[in-house]
C-alpha cells in the first residue's frame, strides 16, 4: 500500500511568477469594491451587511460572557457547599474582569456597531428628497396597473410618516429637537410600525406583479428567456429580502421587541447581503 504523496512547499521561482497574478487579483476586487462604495446605495449595502454580522457576533459574545458568569458563580457555590449554617445564605457579587479579552472584544465591536448604525440613520435624513423624487416619477408615470398605482401612492405615504419620525427622534436623541426620552421612543417605535406598513405592502406589490404578469412569466413568449429569468430572480430577490425584514419591523414595532439579538443579526444579514451581492454582480 502506498502513501500519498507529500504537498511540496512552492519555491521561490514560483512564488515569484504567481505574485503577478495575485496582485491583479486584488487590484481588480479593490477596483471592483471602490465602485460599490463610491455610491450611497453601495455603501449603505455593504454597512448593513457589516452592521447586522456585528449584531450576531455581539449575541454570541454576550452568550459566553453570561456562561463565564454562570460558571464563576457555581465555584464560588462549591466553595462554600457545606460551610454554611442551616437558614445562612450567601450573597456574593460576581462581574466580569474588566481586562478580560472577551470584554474588551464586546465593548469594541459594539462601539463599532454603534457608529455604523448612527452613520446609516445620519444619511437617512435627507431621504424625503429621495421620496419625492420617487412621487414625481410616479405622478409623471403612473404603473398601468391600478391596484400597483394605489399601492405604490400608499408606499410613499408609509415612507413619508417613516422617514419623518425617524428623523425626529435620531435628531431629538442627538440634542437638535426638544423632545423628551418618552416621546423619542414612541416616535422610533411609530417609525417602525411605517416602515412594516411599506413590507407588508411590497408584498402586496410582489404579489400583484406575478398576477398581472404571469403569462410573461410562465411562458416566456412576450420577452427572451434571459430577461424572463431575470426579473424572475429579481422577484424572488425582493420576496427574500423582504421575508428577513418583516419580523425585524415587527420587532422594533413593540417597545418590548419580539426577537433576541442573533436573531435581529441573522435576518438583517440575509436581507443586507443580497443588496451587494446584486450590486457586486452588476457592476463587475
Amino acid at each position: 500500500m502506498t502513501s500519498a504523496p507529500a504537498h511540496r512547499l512552492p519555491s521561490a521561482g514560483q512564488l515569484k511568477q504567481w505574485l503577478p497574478l495575485y496582485v491583479r487579483r486584488v487590484d481588480v476586487t479593490i477596483a471592483h469594491l471602490n465602485r460599490i462604495l463610491r455610491t450611497s446605495a453601495g455603501t449603505d449595502a455593504t454597512l448593513c451587511v457589516v452592521n447586522y454580522a456585528l449584531v450576531a457576533a455581539l449575541s454570541q459574545l454576550d452568550r459566553l460572557s453570561r456562561r463565564r458568569l454562570e460558571k464563576a458563580a457555581l465555584a464560588v457555590a462549591s466553595q462554600v457547599d457545606g460551610s454554611l449554617l442551616p437558614g445562612e445564605a450567601l450573597i456574593a457579587t460576581i462581574s466580569q474582569d474588566p481586562k478580560s479579552r472577551l470584554v474588551h472584544t464586546a465593548e469594541r465591536l459594539r462601539a463599532l456597531s454603534d457608529l455604523i448604525s448612527d452613520f446609516r440613520i445620519f444619511v437617512r435624513v435627507w431621504g424625503m428628497l429621495g421620496i419625492w423624487e420617487w412621487g414625481s416619477g410616479l405622478w409623471k408615470d403612473p404603473p398601468k396597473d391600478k391596484v400597483l398605482k394605489w399601492i405604490a401612492w400608499m408606499q410613499i405615504g408609509a415612507n413619508v410618516a417613516y422617514q419623518y419620525l425617524e428623523n425626529g427622534a435620531y435628531l431629538a436623541q442627538h440634542g437638535i429637537l426638544g423632545l423628551d426620552a418618552q416621546r423619542q421612543t414612541r416616535w422610533w417605535v411609530w417609525s417602525s410600525r411605517f416602515w412594516m406598513a411599506h413590507v407588508a405592502l411590497d408584498f402586496g406589490r410582489l404579489w400583484r406583479e406575478k398576477m398581472t404578469r404571469g403569462v410573461a412569466w410562465e411562458g416566456g413568449e412576450k420577452e427572451g428567456k434571459i430577461q424572463h429569468l431575470e426579473r424572475e430572480e429579481k422577484w424572488w430577490r425582493e420576496a427574500y429580502v423582504n421575508a428577513a425584514y418583516a419580523p425585524l419591523t415587527l420587532h422594533w414595532s413593540l417597545e418590548g421587541g419580539a426577537v433576541g439579538e442573533m436573531w435581529v443579526g441573522m435576518l438583517g444579514s440575509i436581507a443586507g447581503v443580497l443588496g451587494p451581492r446584486e450590486m457586486w454582480r452588476s457592476t463587475a
